[in-house]
């Protein structure tokens, strides 16, 4: 039940607050993850203290940790490909980028 002294954001204000996007944040809503106010058809509010919740739940990532570089997020993974399929996505990967580059769309 949302009270009185509830600081409620909009979807957008809390997109921004977790740093992900609206589209994420109406998906988790849905899902049941992220309580929720309808007041209406167009107006949704939500708690900011719900979303406090939802970020210790993430794991908390917080401004003031340095980003990680790619390298670092796929560290745990290392080992899982041989050499050559690692190659292959690599390949796969690049090949994928060049194509959108052309793409006039």
């Amino acid at each position: 039940m949302v009270e009185l002294k509830d600081e409620l954001l909009t979807v957008t204000e809390a997109a921004a607050l977790l740093k992900v996007t609206r589209h994420t944040v109406y998906r988790w809503i849905a899902e049941g993850r992220l309580p929720a106010k309808r007041y209406s058809r167009r107006v949704v509010r939500l708690r900011k203290d719900d979303l406090a919740h939802l970020g210790r739940e993430r794991g908390g990532a917080r401004s003031d940790q340095p980003a990680q570089s790619w390298k670092e997020r796929l560290a745990p993974f290392i080992g899982i490909m041989t050499k050559e399929e690692a190659d292959a996505v690599f390949g796969a990967i690049i090949e994928a980028r060049e194509q959108s580059k052309s793409d006039p769309h």
